[in-house]
């Protein structure tokens, strides 16, 4: 039997995804498309706080490897094709709607990262590999819940 609660797991990646905006914003001024996310997801998390979590966090799930071995450059640096259609399959069995728009306000957040990554020292990528984590760990004692 597992302890987890849903509300303090969802209230933790909510917290780690405002953090890694904060990140962000930093190093991105006057874009569009960044203030856009930023404003989906926070209205996101404002309306339905489990929504990032149970929609969006698939696709931290996506990269759990990468993730868990401690291979952000290889993330975030090749960023074509990292996943295979066997793979998809199983992001698909951990989803409810793939269609979503916090799937996509996630990935287009993780796309934007992918830009700044070279940008960042090594103290700053320490902090977000770390944050990241904490968001596939969160979503991974979701799944251990909803699964069961």
């Amino acid at each position: 039997m597992n302890t987890y609660d849903i509300a303090d797991i969802s209230t933790k990646f909510n917290k780690v995804i405002k953090k890694l905006i904060n990140i962000m914003d930093s190093s991105i001024h006057n874009n569009i498309l960044f203030d856009t996310i930023k404003r989906k997801i926070k209205i996101a998390i404002d309306s339905n706080p489990l929504l990032l979590l149970e929609e969006g966090g698939i696709y931290i799930f996506k990269y759990r490897d990468y993730i868990a071995n401690d291979q952000f450059d290889e993330l975030f640096l090749n960023t074509e094709q990292l996943i295979d259609k066997t793979e998809q399959e199983v992001i698909d069995k951990y989803t409810k709607n793939n269609s979503d728009d916090s799937n996509k306000n996630i990935e287009m957040l993780i796309n934007i990262l992918r830009d700044l990554w070279k940008g960042y020292t090594n103290d700053e990528k320490k902090i977000i590999k770390k944050n990241i984590k904490t968001l596939l760990s969160e979503y991974c004692k979701y799944i251990s819940i909803v699964k069961n």
